[in-house]
């Protein structure tokens, strides 16, 4: 959080690393309580996909307009993940 705080990055990819650490820190809590009520695990590879997939998501249930201050957020975001 401190690291976060202290980075100096563009807005957009300030908002980018917030939803990041938020869809991350939310699948870290569903897998651990899937855990502790023995359900079937969830490797860390299928784990990345996962919450790639839901930021993709997130991102694009925004439907922010190109002209827009945040218009380019998923653009940004295949930039930063390819």
């Amino acid at each position: 959080m401190h690291r976060l705080q202290r980075m100096r990055l563009l807005e957009v990819d300030t908002i980018l690393a917030k939803q990041l650490l938020h869809t991350t820190i939310y699948h870290i809590w569903k897998e651990r309580s899937a855990r502790r009520h023995q359900q079937s695990r969830v490797t860390t590879d299928h784990m990345c996909r996962l919450i790639g997939k839901e930021v993709r998501n997130r991102i694009t249930s925004l439907k922010y307009k190109h002209d827009q201050k945040y218009g380019g957020l998923l653009r940004r975001w295949f930039q930063l993940t390819s």
